[in-house]
């Protein structure tokens, strides 16, 4: 949970904007069904006020917002690393979106483009301010989703933020007040070294005791979350 919040809610009037930043690699295919179904489609209900509906619509820029973008490895060259869709009112379509995912390549890579999803999803936030400048502050939550640590190269793509690393690029996101949470099937130390690169200073540092979706043995195989990951503010998340 994120330090400070106190106990469960539901969203209701709350206005979000929501960037689910996922590994579209085979790395992380097998698993994503189990993380589909245990975090992040009630992540998108707590946000919706309930589960996706074809009717659902927030307005132009008045309600919650969700965009997804999608990132590789390198041996997806000469394709793009980052494929980004547009934001939406509709948790509808944004599932629609997350059900469509291909997970291909990156089969011979211990690493993935972390860095180049981040540098993008900043961008995007970017954009939301500007389309919030009506209605001011909302709420802003960063979901990264991946079964990969990152290289340790810089992102190229984004004209923004072009040469920032992936840990440069989480310490923005935690300066900007956005609420960061790391979503896989593994315990990747790299990782949690992210996750913790990502709190305001403000915040203490993550408990040591395993996440909050740690399955015990015989559990199902419920995916974990990385040691430490936040649920969205006031939202107490699935339960074992």
């Amino acid at each position: 949970m994120v330090p400070g919040s106190e106990g469960p809610a539901r969203a209701g009037g709350l206005v979000a904007d929501v960037v689910f930043v996922i590994e579209g690699t085979a790395n992380l295919g097998p698993y994503f069904e189990g993380l589909r179904k245990h975090y992040l489609l009630p992540a998108i209900e707590y946000f919706n006020g309930g589960p996706p509906a074809e009717t659902d619509f927030g307005g132009d820029y008045g309600g919650t917002q969700y965009s997804l973008v999608v990132f590789n490895t390198v041996d997806c060259a000469p394709e793009s690393y980052v494929q980004c869709h547009a934001p939406t009112s509709s948790a509808y379509e944004f599932v629609t979106w997350l059900d469509g995912i291909k997970f291909m390549g990156g089969g011979g890579e211990s690493c993935s483009l972390i860095a180049e999803g981040l540098s993008t999803a900043l961008q995007l936030f970017d954009d939301f301010k500007k389309m919030r400048e009506q209605i001011g502050q909302t709420h802003r939550v960063c979901l990264l989703i991946c079964n990969s640590p990152p290289y340790l190269l810089p992102a190229v793509e984004s004209t923004t933020y072009s040469g920032y690393t992936t840990e440069s690029l989480v310490q923005k996101i935690g300066e900007r007040g956005i609420h960061f949470s790391i979503v896989s099937p593994r315990k990747l130390p790299a990782l949690r070294l992210l996750f913790e690169k990502a709190a305001p200073p403000a915040f203490p540092p993550p408990r040591s005791n395993p996440g909050p979706w740690e399955p015990e043995r015989g559990s199902g195989g419920r995916p974990e979350c990385s040691g430490g990951c936040q649920e969205p503010e006031g939202w107490a998340g699935p339960t074992l």
